[in-house]
């Protein structure tokens, strides 16, 4: 792509991408928890590559938390962006993501659902520690990209800034046991997904192509059909009985006993009309 500057300052013919990673990992507090600290739970947003600098791209972060919590709104402006808490529920936190200044981008909001319990959590038992290790976290993370379309010239460059040091300024957690549990999202996990996603891609394509084709037969069948009717019906209106008339004796296809397809004339005397009148002194025959 020609990268060339407009006047507003941005990159024209460019797309910069930035991947995040946000979530939360739970630990079961075990005999310390109580009825409403039963969890302590971190909350953050991350880069998936651990040499990006955040803080190059981000302004600062907000977390908005259930309302029950003291400050349920909570802005970090360094990284590592994140929140840890205790609690005894799962609740949906809103996490804003605000670039710098210089980006002249709006902000990003993200939604994560904080999860304390497994998946596979027994139905039957309503005390965790029956199927609760405190030293097993309950992880759930999610991986997306922000694309910047035609970024700041000036964001743009930071955005490749952000992949220089090999040292970060800061620790990417500071909670060592959620550190300990980050997922790592690396290049051959990437092409098994796309590999994956094209296979069933190209299965969907060859279903659809059968259906076409199945459905291009039928629709020649209802075609051929329609047509055929048509002929019996144009026939029939035009005295598709014509033809005939030789078998019938006459070159009209009359019916020499009668009319076309009607009832033969009777031979019967005629009989005489009551409105008929009669000489005067005679009685009309009867029998």
């Amino acid at each position: 792509n020609n990268m060339t500057a407009t006047n507003d300052g941005r990159v024209n013919n460019t797309t910069t991408c930035l991947p995040i990673a946000y979530g939360s990992v739970a630990f079961y507090l075990g005999k310390k928890a109580d009825e409403y600290h039963t969890h302590r739970w971190t909350l953050y947003v991350r880069s998936p590559n651990q040499t990006f600098d955040l803080s190059k791209a981000i302004s600062k972060v907000v977390f908005q938390l259930h309302p029950s919590f003291a400050q349920p709104t909570r802005e970090l402006v360094e990284p590592p962006f994140e929140v840890t808490e205790t609690g005894w529920g799962e609740f949906e936190a809103s996490i804003r993501i605000i670039w710098k200044e210089e980006a002249d981008e709006r902000s990003t909001i993200l939604t994560h659902g904080i999860r304390l319990y497994p998946n596979k959590a027994p139905a039957t038992s309503a005390d965790p520690s029956a199927y609760m290790d405190t030293t097993v976290p309950v992880v759930a993370e999610k991986y997306d990209e922000v694309v910047f379309t035609n970024p700041k010239a000036g964001f743009h460059k930071s955005l490749l800034d952000g992949h220089k040091k090999k040292n970060l300024p800061y620790p990417l957690s500071n909670e060592q046991s959620v550190l300990e549990h980050f997922r790592t999202y690396g290049d051959e996990e990437d092409v098994k997904a796309m590999l994956s996603a094209k296979n069933f891609l190209e299965g969907e394509l060859r279903n659809v192509k059968d259906r076409l084709l199945r459905a291009d037969s039928e629709l020649d069948e209802v075609k051929h059909a329609l047509a055929e009717a048509k002929e019996l019906e144009a026939a029939a209106a035009g005295g598709g009985v014509v033809g005939r008339g030789t078998e019938c004796g006459g070159a009209s296809g009359g019916n020499p006993k009668g009319g076309a397809g009607g009832k033969p004339k009777s031979k019967s005397k005629k009989k005489m009309s009551a409105s008929e009148s009669l000489p005067s002194g005679k009685k009309p025959k009867t029998g």
